[in-house]
């Protein structure tokens, strides 16, 4: 053995100490700081979970009316034909679609009564929201359209025809339709109330998904005011934050040609509209409205350019393609029936236009024509392609209604019944 070897032997005994000593110091400083860490984190926790996870909500939600009233847009008779084409009259031989029934809701509302075998307003609903009557149209075996989460109760989705299509649309309808938040719902015999659909989707809600205009649409016409909330992530969200990206989004990408969109945009100013009326007259120093000025400015502008886009690709019979912000690009979805893309995209123009206020109109001609076109081809529609495409013909027939200053179930009774027009035509099925 040389001397190195014997100094190399000396060391390490040294060395061994110094690792022991080192190792105590460290786990020493661990434990010194790992209770910092973990009061940090509960801190952090803390404020995330002493944020609000939901938007301050009303029982009820607001009533949003159409503001004009026009017979030269579509004359009664024209009207009357269309309603009574569309009336919610569904193949016996199978459950109807839960996307149709959805969507019926949403333009007959639920008091609506028909003597033939159309399902009326109540029914609609119920088959949405109660178990029992969902079960007994699609039978036991089917998975139930409600279910029960951790956060409250969700709606099946895009899964078949037993599923609505659109996330959130449910809520979209219900609001829409006057419902109140403590509305009874059940779920697969689980008794819960509206709220918990509401919260459930709020819990849930994403801001990539790819469709969030039926949850933006449903918390306006509930809110209570502008307070923003925060997702489970610690997110803050706001109506001013959900108005840009939808106005982020490149048209006419999305679903139904990106026309959901502009139809919550015009709703929240509708909203934003009856909140700072109700507001000072109140307090003159009252709290704002749904947005703030900027974004409420933000959104006429961008409206005003749909508009404008929409109004020089109008084709020459009056309707509008897939393609309508620029008619000279090609259209998405070539292989859809033509026809059924027409009625979607000039359908929702004309009902977003028909609730949003007059500065955002195209010229009259541009409405009149495109509501002319649109009558006509539902008149002449067979029943068959009618229901193939009665979720489109839905959006068509309520903007065609909205023009005349009501909604469809309001003109439905009122048109067809009194006879105060002598346009009217008597159809053997109305009351």
């Amino acid at each position: 053995m040389n001397q190195n070897s014997g100094q190399q032997n000396q060391l390490e005994p040294n060395r061994g100490k110094n690792r022991n000593r080192s190792g105590r110091i460290f786990l020493l400083s661990q434990l010194v700081f790992l209770p910092v860490i973990i009061g940090v984190l509960s801190l952090s926790a803390a404020t995330v979970n002493n944020r609000p996870l939901m938007p301050v909500l009303h029982e009820n939600p607001r009533t949003v009316r159409p503001q004009h009233d026009y017979d030269f847009v579509i004359t009664d008779r024209q009207l009357n034909e269309v309603l009574y084409k569309l009336r919610p009259n569904f193949s016996p031989d199978k459950p109807p679609k839960t996307n149709y029934v959805d969507h019926a809701l949403r333009f007959w509302g639920t008091k609506i009564e028909f003597d033939d075998q159309s399902l009326d307003g109540v029914q609609l609903r119920e088959l949405l929201v109660d178990h029992k009557a969902f079960a007994a149209a699609w039978g036991e075996n089917e998975t139930p359209l409600l279910s029960v989460t951790p956060n409250g109760i969700a709606v099946r989705t895009q899964q078949g025809r037993s599923t609505v299509s659109h996330v959130d649309h449910l809520l979209g309808s219900l609001a829409e339709v006057g419902t109140p938040l403590s509305y009874k719902i059940s779920a697969a015999n689980v008794e819960g109330r509206l709220i918990d659909m509401v919260r459930d989707g709020v819990m849930n809600f994403s801001l990539n998904q790819r469709e969030y205009e039926w949850t933006t649409l449903a918390l306006a016409f509930y809110a209570a005011d502008n307070s923003p909330w925060y997702s489970p992530e610690g997110q803050e969200i706001s109506y001013d934050y959900l108005a840009k990206r939808i106005m982020r989004e490149t048209q006419p990408d999305g679903v139904c040609y990106g026309q959901h969109r502009l139809y919550t945009l015009t709703i929240l100013l509708r909203i934003d509209d009856q909140m700072r009326t109700q507001e000072k007259a109140r307090s003159p120093n009252g709290p704002a409205g749904l947005i703030s000025p900027e974004m409420r400015s933000s959104i006429m502008s961008y409206l005003g350019d749909m508009t404008s886009r929409a109004y020089q690709s109008q084709s020459a019979e009056g309707s509008w393609d897939g393609n309508w912000p620029d008619a000279t690009i090609p259209v998405r979805d070539p292989d859809t029936d033509q026809l059924s893309r027409k009625v979607l995209a000039t359908g929702h123009m004309l009902e977003w236009w028909a609730m949003a206020p007059r500065e955002l109109h195209p010229p009259r001609e541009t409405i009149v024509r495109a509501a002319q076109w649109l009558s006509r081809v539902i008149i002449e529609m067979e029943p068959e392609r009618i229901e193939r495409n009665y979720t489109f013909l839905t959006h068509a027939g309520r903007a065609l209604a909205l023009w005349r200053g009501g909604f469809a179930d309001e003109l439905y009774r009122t048109k067809m019944i009194s006879g105060e027009n002598d346009q009217l035509l008597p159809f053997e099925g109305s009351k």
